[in-house]
């Protein structure tokens, strides 16, 4: 992965992995590509690292024959330094890649979020089967634009004019790859949460049920006027509905980890505080097993500094005056949804 911003104090990571036939000039290389429009937003800069992801991908792949003049060329020079002459491989293998480099550096940040144009939706999701839990539970939010989930049109006429290319197979509608795909993904836990993207003028290549799956909040969905690539374009950094949602979604992912200072008063009952400041943050909690007297348990006054809003809950159940039951505190992935369980 190449990194557009790589600070040692930035926590979160923002991966973008670029379609079919694509490459790091999808993402990057004038005035209206992501990465020159995100770099510009201050909390882009302050708290996360952005890297792009790349592969091997070509509409016309190299035919054999070019491949095995190329081995003997490197043999014949001995170059052990000489420069890959890359292939088209399919979908899972390139996806093995992306798993094995976020697992790599996942310990150096709190979250991976990743954003994922056409075919590289693919590839992320494929790589999320590969992952470990303790790898997967980083990875907080996946933007898909005009992925292909159930398969492209391109897909089923891409044999006939590109010959046996393993990409285009992979995403043959309805095809094998997906299906099988769909059906590995689907048992995951924990998986992060996903905003889906679709053009209405991208029918041609990615029509609305590849790109949205059913049964999809509304919430969780962006319909815009664009085709398959225009979608990666942003004019208007100030009037763009696929960069305000990005901005929006990565804002959510911090919002977790971001101190909270606060002063609590003499009595006030443990739930009533949790609930008033959850209304003032913005987020919501919701309370498991546990007795309407231990949820009424009094405060003591003081000063709260939390680093962040989960560890705010056992900092505030530390100020009760009789002791709170020992309880655990789980976040629905991509949202400020917190559940706070009585442990048995």
């Amino acid at each position: 992965m190449k990194y557009e911003i790589k600070k040692p104090a930035n926590k979160h990571l923002l991966v973008l992995v670029h379609g079919l036939n694509g490459a790091e000039t999808s993402w990057k290389g004038n005035a209206m590509r992501f990465v020159e429009n995100l770099v510009q937003e201050q909390t882009i800069q302050d708290n996360f690292n952005i890297a792009i992801f790349t592969y091997e991908t070509k509409i016309f792949k190299i035919n054999w024959l070019s491949k095995i003049i190329n081995l003997v060329k490197g043999f014949l020079r001995n170059r052990p330094n000489e420069d890959i002459k890359g292939f088209n491989v399919g979908i899972n293998s390139i996806s093995e890649n992306l798993e094995s480099e976020i697992r790599n550096i996942h310990r150096n940040y709190e979250t991976v979020s990743i954003i994922a144009h056409s075919m590289g939706g693919l590839v992320t999701k494929s790589a999320l089967t590969w992952m470990t839990d303790d790898v997967r539970k980083k990875i907080e939010l996946f933007i898909s634009l005009s992925v292909p989930h159930i398969g492209s049109y391109l897909g089923q006429i891409g044999s006939k004019l590109f010959g046996d290319n393993p990409q285009i197979i992979d995403l043959k509608g309805m095809g094998s790859f997906t299906t099988q795909l769909n059906q590995r993904y689907a048992d995951l836990k924990p998986k992060p949460r996903i905003v889906y993207q679709w053009g209405n003028q991208d029918s041609d290549v990615v029509p609305r049920q590849s790109a949205i799956p059913p049964n999809v909040s509304i919430y969780d969905t962006i319909t815009t006027p664009d085709d398959h690539f225009s979608v990666l374009l942003i004019k208007d950094r100030a009037n763009n509905q696929v960069f305000d949602k990005v901005i929006e979604e990565l804002k959510i992912v911090l919002q977790p980890f971001s101190a909270i200072d606060v002063g609590v008063s003499e009595g006030t009952p443990f739930k009533f505080f949790i609930e008033t400041l959850a209304s003032k943050l913005n987020f919501k909690v919701n309370f498991e097993g546990f007795s309407e007297n231990e949820l009424d348990s009094k405060l003591r006054a003081d000063n709260i500094s939390s680093s962040t809003i989960e560890q705010l809950f056992f900092d505030v159940a530390r100020l009760t005056i009789v002791n709170f039951p020992k309880f655990i505190v789980n976040r629905e992935k991509g949202t400020l949804n917190f559940i706070i369980s009585k442990s048995q």
